[in-house]
């Protein structure tokens, strides 16, 4: 799979059970590690239905059986790779279902030796299939690798993302893209690109890289070929994007790529104005970025205050959680 000048390499990498040593050992040495099964197939399956629900339950028309009825008009707000951010879905029923599973804690609690964790209030990835509409494709990876940490407000190890695959993923469709080893470089950005670093907010951890960064091919880029319930997990400095394949099979009318993006950290690194905001979240189902220990309010980027339709999508009710789920809130 070539993009631009970057080879991208559809690849099947290791494995590694939730919460074993030889996870976390992956992921310090190559900046990303695939979780097997971190829903079975069954809870996988479930929580793409609770997706549906909370998509046909907007109001806007949406029908999972008709793909008709999944235009721009209907459909939420998307952000860069088709991530929906808004709307309540970082407090849907899909998205608590998922934070429940003790599985996908245990991958997180590993990593930061820790069962004392808060949850992001993510949204999720969800890719419709182009060949009905071209507009739906999503971003090829050389238009958008990046990093999710600032160089220098956000120094060293401090956030491992993660997303939940649900569906069958292959070359053709595309996927989440990382170059290997990449959260080497972070050390050495402030003064590799010092006025880039300069004009970038200190509260804003999206940091691109040009299209011709040898970054970009140090290692060859790496598409993981993930089964439904496998999670990947990256180090905010690790380079990475998505990127949408090169065609799909003839008559392809469903979704064709959803993800549940989920990050959890441990909770001594949150403030109380911060455990105190992320409780008011969860009470108005605000929703955020992947940084726990740092709020951002993802109802109030730019792209969903501009969106002239914002109105019209009914958000989801309160859920009810259990004394597991309410841990990981505050």
């Amino acid at each position: 799979m070539n993009d631009f000048n970057i080879k991208i390499e559809y690849k099947h990498v290791p494995r590694f059970d939730s919460g074993s040593d030889e996870s976390v050992d992956y992921l310090e040495s190559e900046g990303y590690v695939i979780i097997k099964n971190a829903l079975t197939a069954n809870e996988a399956s479930k929580t793409l239905d609770l997706l549906w629900d909370y998509l046909e339950n907007l109001g806007t028309g949406i029908d999972r059986t008709n793909p008709l009825t999944w235009s721009d008009d209907k459909w939420p707000t998307c952000a860069h790779g088709g991530i929906i951010p808004s709307y309540g879905i970082g407090h849907s029923e899909a998205q608590w279902f998922v934070r429940g599973v003790p599985n996908v804690k245990k991958a997180f609690a590993k990593v930061w030796e820790t069962n004392d964790l808060l949850t992001s209030f993510d949204g999720v990835s969800l890719w419709r299939p182009w060949n009905i509409d071209p507009s739906w494709k999503t971003q090829s990876g050389q238009a958008w690798f990046h990093i999710d940490q600032h160089p220098i407000s956000k120094p060293g190890k401090q956030c491992i993302q993660g997303l939940i695959n649900l569906l069958p993923t292959s070359k053709e469709i595309g996927g989440n893209v990382v170059i290997p080893k990449s959260h080497n470089f972070f050390k050495d950005i402030p003064e590799e690109y010092k006025e880039r670093v300069e004009r970038l907010p200190l509260d804003i951890d999206h940091f691109r890289f040009p299209h011709d960064d040898p970054k970009l091919s140090s290692e060859p880029a790496v598409m993981a070929h993930m089964e439904p319930g496998d999670m990947l997990l990256w180090d905010s400095r690790t380079i990475h994007c998505s990127s949408s394949g090169s065609s799909l099979p003839e008559g392809t009318n469903d979704l064709i790529r959803a993800a549940s993006l989920i990050c959890m950290m441990p909770k001594e690194l949150s403030s109380k104005e911060i455990l105190e905001k992320r409780i008011h979240a969860a009470e108005n189902l605000v929703s955020t970025t992947n940084w726990t220990n740092d709020f951002r309010n993802a109802d109030e980027f730019p792209i969903i205050l501009e969106a002239e339709n914002r109105d019209q999508y009914k958000w989801p009710k309160k859920p009810n959680l259990s004394d597991y789920q309410k841990e990981l809130i505050a």
